[in-house]
């Protein structure tokens, strides 16, 4: 078992019970801070006109992660990573880098987002 794990959008869902999905067990979760713009976008489709509703599961999903990490330390390296086609998983492209430079485990959902480098947990 590792002590932390690097977190995408996907993975924060899963670990705050707003997406079905297996968590794997760590004592400290770890995202950056561009992914709570990802879970916000997702949870105001999901709650559209609820705004209660939307405040008490974005509360939620943001105080599942222990540490949040300023994106722009890896957007290049992310960016020439990922390249231009990669638009809808950048987050998960960026949270990668960030695992990888940590040497922590990632968890995400995104099947297209791979490495060699560190293990890649997902949620089914």
């Amino acid at each position: 078992m590792f002590r932390s794990m690097v977190c995408d959008a996907g993975g924060v869902l899963i670990l705050a019970g707003a997406l079905d999905g297996e968590v794997p067990q760590h004592s400290e979760y770890l995202a950056l801070d561009w992914s709570s713009v990802t879970v916000g976008r997702f949870l105001a489709m999901r709650y559209e006109g609820q705004s209660e509703a939307f405040q008490v599961e974005f509360g939620l999903a943001l105080s599942v992660v222990h540490e949040w990490f300023p994106v722009r330390s890896i957007m290049g390296q992310c960016m020439a990573r990922a390249g231009h086609a990669s638009a809808d998983t950048l987050d998960s492209w960026s949270a990668l880098v960030l695992a990888e430079r940590l040497e922590l485990p990632l968890f995400s959902v995104a099947e297209d987002v791979t490495s060699n480098n560190i293990e890649i947990l997902r949620p089914w």
